[in-house]
C-alpha cells in the first residue's frame, strides 16, 4: 500500500490528536469519529491510529458504552464500495463492540483487500494472541490468519496459522495440503535468503512508524509452544541519543548502500549509530538488511585481525558496534550478534537489545542443532530486561535439551513465578494493568483477556473467581476479580451481587477503591437499563409507561453519576479529571456555580484545557454572564491550534451566540459567516446569518433584535 502523502498525513495527525483530547476529555463517542477520519486520510497508520482506538474501545467498554444497534450494524456490514470504507466500517463497529471477534475479522478481511500491510499484522497479532487464548480456539479464526499473513508475505506466520488450524482439525486434507505448501515455500525462501530473518528482511523494508515499541510478532512456526508468547518491549528508557546528528550519517549509508559501497555504508551507519545508539528503525534494522545485501553480493567475511581488534571495547557501546561491525560483515555467525545482545543489555539500549535477541532466538530455534548456551544467554538477557515471558520461553528451550539439569529446572521454576507476578502485580494493590504505561502493550493485554469471551468462558472465569474468593477473602484482588467477573455477565442479579461485594470489602477494607469501582459499575448498569428503555420507548412512541420509564432512568442514572463523581473528588481531592467529570454533572443539572470552580482546575490539566474553558464559557452564559463567556470562549479559540474542525466550529458558534446575547449582532453575523464558509450545514448558522442579515438591514446595527435567535451554547 502506498504511504500517504505528506499533507494526507498532517491531516491524520489533526483528527488523531482531536481524538487524544476527546477521549481525555471522556467524550468517547467523538474520539472513535475522529480516529476513524484521520484513518480515512492515513489507513495504515497503527501506532498512533488503530492501536489507540483499540485502547480507547475497551476504555468505553468498562465504563459501559453503548454497544451498535443492530440498525448500526446492518449498515456498517453492508455499505462500503471500498476495502478502506469496508475497513473503517468494521473498525467503528469493532471500537463500538470491542469483545465481538467477528467484527476483527471483517476488519483484517478488508485490511488485506486494500493491502494496508501493517493494518494486517497488527490485527492479525492481535487475533492470533486472542484465539490462542480463548477457551475454544477457533479453527476458522486461524484458517483466515494463515491467508491474511500469506497475503502480506509472512509464511512463518501463516504456517503457525496453520498448524493451528490442523491441530483443530487433523482430518483435514487441505489443511495439509495448505502447511505441506507453506512449508515449501518457507524452505524455499530461507534457501534463498530472503526468508531468515524474517525480523530483519520483513521489518527493515516496512514503512518506519513513530512507535514507541516494536510491532508484536506471533510464533515463528519453529517454536509451538512460544507461539503464545506475546512479543513486547519493555517500557523501559530508550537511549536514542542524537537522532538529528545521526542522520546525516545514515542519510550517507543510505546513498553509498544504493551505490553499492557496502563496506562504506557499514562505517557511516555506526557513525549514525555512535550518536543514537538505540535508533533502531533508522539504523540497526537497516545495517543488517545491508549486511544480507552484501552477503549476497559475495562481501568478504572480516578478517582475523579485524575480529582480533573489534571484539573489545571500553564501554558497552564501543563493545556494542564493534560486534554489530563483524556481524554486518558475517550476518550467519550467530556469536557476533551474541556479543552485540550482551553490550546492548549492558548499555541500557533496550529497544535494540530487544531486536536482537528475538533475531537469535529465531535463528536458534530454526537451525538443526540449537545452541544450549544460547538459550541461556537469551534466558538471562530477557530477565535483565524484565521480559519474564520471553526468559520462561528460553529458559524452557534450554530444559528440554538438558532436562537433568537441576540449577536450569529452578531457574525455570523462578523465573515462571516472576512472569506470574509481573503479569498480576499480586504484591501490588490494585489493576495490573495500571502498571503498563505503553499503549501497545496495553492493548494488547486487553485483547488477551477481553476480545474473545463467550457466555461458557464468563460462566467459568465467576466460578474461577469465585473459588479464588472463597479460599483468600482478605485479598483485595480477589475481591475486585469476582466483581469484574459478575459484572461480565451483564445481568441485573450478578451486577447487584458485585455491587454488594465491592460495597461490604470496602467497609472492612476501608479503601475507597472498593466505593469507586461500585459506583462505576452502578453506572454501567444505568446505563444498559436506560438503552433497554429508550429501545422500548422507539418500538413503541407513544407508550406512556415506556415514556415514563426513560424519564426516570435518565434521572435515577443522572443522580448516580453526580454522586459517584463527589465522592471522587472528595476522596482524590488532586485528580484533574475527577474534578472535570463532577463538574460535568454539577452543570447538566444547572448547579453551575459549583461546576465553575472545578472546571477552572480541570483546565490545569493541558489534556483538558481547551474543552474545561468551552465548559467554562458555557457556564457563564447560561448564568447571563456574557461578556465573561465571550472573554472565556475567545481565549479557547486562540488556544486552540486546530481552526477547522468540529471543536473549533462549536468554540466559534458558542461564541457568536454569546456575541448575539449581548446585543453586539455585527461581530455575531461575522463569526456565523466564518462557520458557514467552512462548514454550510453546521447547526443553523446558515439561518441565522441569513436571519441576522435580514435584522441589520431593517433596524441598522443598532437596533433590537428579536429574540427567535436565543439558543443555549452547545458545549453539554
Amino acid at each position: 500500500m502506498p504511504e500517504p502523502d505528506a499533507q494526507a498525513q498532517a491531516q491524520a495527525e489533526a483528527h488523531f490528536e482531536r481524538a487524544r483530547q476527546a477521549f481525555e476529555a471522556g467524550d468517547f463517542d467523538r474520539a472513535i469519529d475522529a480516529y476513524l477520519a484521520g484513518l480515512r486520510h492515513s489507513p495504515d497508520t497503527v501506532e498512533g491510529g488503530h492501536i489507540d482506538l483499540r485502547v480507547l474501545a475497551l476504555r468505553r467498554d468498562e465504563r459501559g458504552g453503548a454497544k451498535p444497534s443492530l440498525e448500526e450494524v446492518e449498515q456498517k456490514l453492508s455499505e462500503g464500495d471500498t476495502p478502506l470504507e469496508k475497513m473503517l466500517n468494521a473498525e467503528y463497529l469493532l471500537a463500538k463492540d470491542p469483545q465481538h471477534l467477528a467484527y476483527g475479522e471483517a476488519v483484517l478481511r478488508a485490511a488485506v483487500a486494500g493491502r494496508y500491510t501493517e493494518t494486517v499484522k497488527w490485527m492479525a497479532d492481535l487475533m492470533f494472541l486472542a484465539n490462542n487464548n480463548a477457551r475454544r480456539p477457533s479453527a476458522a479464526v486461524y484458517i483466515l490468519l494463515k491467508d491474511s499473513y500469506e497475503a502480506i508475505g509472512q509464511i512463518e506466520r501463516a504456517v503457525a496459522a496453520c498448524q493451528r488450524a490442523a491441530r483443530l482439525k487433523p482430518d483435514d486434507l487441505m489443511l495439509a495440503e495448505d502447511l505441506k505448501r507453506l512449508a515449501g515455500k518457507l524452505g524455499a525462501a530461507r534457501r534463498a535468503g530472503t526468508g531468515t530473518p524474517v525480523a530483519v528482511s520483513g521489518v527493515a523494508k516496512a514503512r518506519p512508524q513513530r512507535t514507541r515499541v516494536n510491532a508484536a510478532r506471533p510464533p515463528q512456526a519453529q517454536d509451538p509452544a512460544g507461539a503464545e508468547q506475546e512479543e513486547s518491549v519493555p517500557a523501559a528508557p530508550s537511549d536514542q541519543g542524537d537522532l538529528a546528528a545521526a542522520r546525516a550519517f545514515f542519510e550517507k549509508a543510505r546513498s553509498a548502500a544504493e551505490s553499492k559501497n557496502y563496506d562504506y555504508a557499514i562505517e557511516m551507519y555506526l557513525e549514525g549509530l555512535q550518536r543514537a545508539p538505540d535508533a533502531l528503525e533508522e539504523g540497526h534494522l537497516p545495517l543488517c538488511e545491508l549486511g544480507l545485501q552484501r552477503r549476497g553480493r559475495g562481501g568478504k567475511k572480516p578478517s582475523m585481525v579485524e575480529r582480533v581488534r573489534r571484539l573489545r571495547g571500553r564501554t558497552p557501546l564501543e563493545q556494542m558496534l564493534n560486534a554489530e561491525y563483524l556481524f554486518a560483515k558475517d550476518p550467519d555467525h550467530t556469536p557476533y550478534a551474541e556479543a552485540m545482545l550482551k553490550a546492548a543489555v549492558d548499555g541500557g539500549y533496550h529497544r535494540t537489545a530487544h531486536w536482537i535477541a528475538n533475531l537469535i532466538f529465531q535463528t536458534n530455534n530454526a537451525i538443526e542443532k540449537p545452541s544450549l548456551q544460547t538459550y541461556v544467554l537469551l534466558k538471562d538477557c530477557y530477565k535483565a530486561m524484565g521480559q519474564y515471558d520471553k526468559a520462561v520461553a528460553a529458559c524452557q528451550r534450554a530444559v528440554r535439551m538438558k532436562p537433568d539439569d537441576k540449577e536450569l529446572a529452578d531457574e525455570f521454576k523462578n523465573l515462571s513465578a516472576e512472569l506470574t507476578m509481573s503479569k498480576g502485580k499480586y504484591g501490588v494493590e490494585g489493576d495490573f494493568r495500571q502498571s503498563i504505561r505503553d499503549r501497545e502493550t496495553q492493548a494488547r493485554l486487553y485483547a488477551q483477556d477481553r476480545m474473545i469471551k463467550t457466555e461458557d468462558y464468563r460462566l467459568s472465569a465467576v466460578e474461577e473467581a469465585r473459588r479464588a474468593y472463597a479460599k483468600d477473602p482478605d485479598v483485595a484482588q480477589n475481591a475486585f476479580n469476582l466483581a469484574d467477573a459478575l459484572a461480565d455477565l451483564e445481568q441485573d442479579d450478578a451486577e447487584n451481587e458485585a455491587i454488594q461485594l465491592l460495597s461490604d470489602s470496602a467497609e472492612s477494607h476501608k479503601d475507597f477503591r472498593f466505593t469507586e469501582r461500585a459506583g462505576l459499575l452502578r453506572i454501567r448498569q444505568g446505563r444498559r437499563r436506560l438503552r433497554a428503555a429508550k429501545k422500548r420507548l422507539k418500538a413503541e412512541p407513544s407508550d406512556a409507561a415506556a415514556q415514563a420509564g426513560v424519564r426516570e432512568l435518565t434521572e435515577v442514572l443522572a443522580r448516580t453519576e453526580l454522586e459517584h463523581y463527589r465522592l471522587c473528588v472528595e476522596h482524590y481531592p488532586t485528580d484533574l479529571s475527577a474534578k472535570y467529570e463532577y463538574g460535568l454533572r454539577l452543570m447538566r443539572n444547572e448547579r453551575y456555580n459549583e461546576a465553575i470552580p472545578l472546571f477552572q482546575d480541570a483546565q490545569k490539566d493541558p489534556r483538558r484545557r481547551i474543552s474545561a474553558m468551552d465548559k467554562i464559557g458555557y457556564c457563564f452564559f447560561m448564568k447571563g454572564w456574557y461578556a465573561d463567556a465571550i472573554d472565556v470562549f475567545s481565549r479557547a479559540i486562540d488556544s486552540y491550534e486546530i481552526k477547522d474542525d468540529a471543536i473549533a466550529k462549536e468554540l466559534r458558534y458558542n461564541l457568536a451566540l454569546a456575541h448575539e446575547s449581548q446585543g453586539d449582532r455585527d461581530r455575531a453575523l461575522e463569526l456565523y459567516r466564518r462557520i458557514a464558509q467552512l462548514d454550510f450545514g453546521y447547526k443553523d448558522v446558515s439561518e441565522r446569518v441569513d436571519r441576522l442579515r435580514a435584522e441589520l438591514k431593517s433596524t441598522g446595527p443598532d437596533g433590537p433584535g428579536g429574540d427567535a435567535g436565543f439558543r443555549e451554547p452547545t458545549s453539554q
